[in-house]
């Protein structure tokens, strides 16, 4: 099984970082200002965030930061059970740094 790493980003302006070893590469993703679902747990919030960004370049792609966004700071209320959610999907391992 593939596991990724998930950590706080050293990048500026940055929330956090995936680091995905099997492909040799990373994503940085999310605003360090901003709040996301599961700081907020607000569905209208969340409903507008996803009409916002659909239809993103690469919304869709697992080799993309705002698909990370997506996946695991605006799916599920806590960061605990969208990374479950998002193991299950990829069949990975999310190791929390």
């Amino acid at each position: 099984m593939k596991t990724y790493i998930l950590k706080k980003s050293d990048r500026k302006g940055k929330r956090f970082e995936i680091m995905m070893p099997y492909f040799d590469h990373s994503h940085h993703f999310a605003s360090d200002v901003g709040k996301t679902f599961i700081d907020h747990k607000d569905e209208k919030k969340k409903k507008a965030w996803i009409a916002r960004h659909k239809k993103d370049a690469n919304y869709n792609s697992q080799h993309s930061g705002i698909y990370h966004s997506r996946m695991l700071l605006w799916s599920e209320p806590t960061l605990a059970k969208a990374i479950k959610k998002y193991e299950q999907k990829h069949k990975v391992k999310i190791e929390m740094r």
